[in-house]
Parts: structure tokens; C-alpha cells; sequence
């Protein structure tokens, strides 16, 4: 009976919610798909919302999970985070790749290795729109940007290991390279599936 009522109600646009939180009692809502869809386009799953339930004080939260119908790409839940203004959190930051690498430029490959890392802050330290990573800085090939190296906004403080890389540039796999490689191989005998010996052109008289 349950499951008819929530197919009926995604019909009808609403979206079942649960809030929760550290000492926070979970709590089941409905929210409109369409005002939430808005807001989760604009605020990403890392900025802070007002979130205002009926006959209570608006509610600072953080979009946690959405249940997604792979089928239809339709939301069909959402999972809401009730933060503490005053406790720190874990959260998972995305990174993104700003600037121009000189070895890059020389035909190296860039290689994105991490593209998220694990902080911790205050709920309204959270950087909403990810964390900037200069690959400008990669000069040769084989160079890379670890954890440790990236800046950390005011009051977020790094929990991914220093050592992981994030991005790194690759040497170029250059055709040429590739020709030389097998120019040195040495030929399979003929016995073993190779080309049988030529015998040598005889000049003409």
C-alpha cells in the first residue's frame, strides 16, 4: 500500500525526503520535483540550504543522496543532511583543472587521476563550487600534483593522504616511437611463424 502511495505521488510531481542528521531525529517529507530539481542545479550537493518545513524554523541542509531511475533519469528520492553551523564535517570536494600545462603543450598527455578529495570544515567553509587545481605548474613530462600540493580555501583542512596524485602528464606515444620499437625487435625464425630469408638480388650483367 505504501509503494502505491509514493508511485502516486511522483506522479503527481512530489518527491518523498528524508532529513537527518548528528542528533538529529530523521524525518520524512515530501518536497515539489521540479522546485527541488532547480535548486540541486543551482546549489550542486555541496552549498548549504534553507530548508523549510511546514510550521518550523527553516533548516540548514545539504543534499546527501538522491535515488535515481536509471530507466527514466528520474529523481526518485532524496536524502537530506541537517549540519551543525558549529561542528566540522567530512565532505567530499570536487577538483577542477584550471590553466595550461607546458607539457601538455609539448604533446604530453594530461592524466586527471583524482577527481574529488576528502575535507574537513565547517558546514559554511564547504567550497560550493569545488576546489581549482594550476596544472600550469607541469613543466616536464612525468611531473604531477599530489594532495598535499593543491591549496586549501580558508578554514578546509585536506584528509586525503598528501602523497596521492591528482593529476599527472604523460610522455607522448608518438608513432615514431612506436616504428622505432619495432625496427629493434629481432624477427621471429622461420620455423616459429617468421618470413623466410631472401636470397640476395643478383646484379645485372
Amino acid at each position: 500500500m505504501l509503494g502505491k502511495k509514493v508511485r502516486r505521488l511522483r506522479h503527481q510531481g512530489i518527491l518523498p525526503a528524508t532529513v537527518y542528521g548528528h542528533n538529529v531525529k530523521p524525518v520524512s517529507i515530501q518536497v515539489d520535483a521540479h522546485e527541488f530539481a532547480a535548486v540541486l542545479r543551482n546549489a550542486g550537493r555541496n552549498r548549504l540550504i534553507d530548508l523549510a518545513i511546514q510550521g518550523e524554523r527553516s533548516r540548514p541542509v545539504f543534499v546527501k543522496q538522491t535515488t535515481v531511475d536509471a530507466k527514466r533519469n528520474l529523481i526518485q528520492h532524496v536524502e537530506f543532511y541537517q549540519a551543525n553551523l558549529r561542528e566540522k564535517m567530512t565532505t567530499s570536494i570536487a577538483l577542477n583543472l584550471v590553466g595550461e600545462s607546458p607539457a601538455v603543450r609539448e604533446g604530453g598527455i594530461l592524466l586527471a587521476i583524482l577527481d574529488h578529495v576528502s575535507v574537513e570544515s565547517l558546514p559554511d567553509d564547504v567550497p560550493p563550487s569545488g576546489i581549482e587545481v594550476d596544472v600550469s605548474g607541469i613543466e616536464e613530462f612525468n611531473g604531477a600534483i599530489h594532495a598535499g600540493e593543491i591549496s586549501m580555501p580558508e578554514g578546509v583542512t585536506l584528509l586525503t593522504p598528501v602523497d596521492e596524485v591528482v593529476v599527472k602528464v604523460s610522455p607522448p606515444t608518438a608513432e615514431e616511437v612506436v616504428e622505432e620499437i619495432l625496427a629493434e625487435a629481432t624477427p621471429l625464425p622461420a620455423e616459429l611463424g617468421g618470413e623466410e630469408a631472401q636470397a640476395d638480388a643478383v646484379p645485372e650483367a
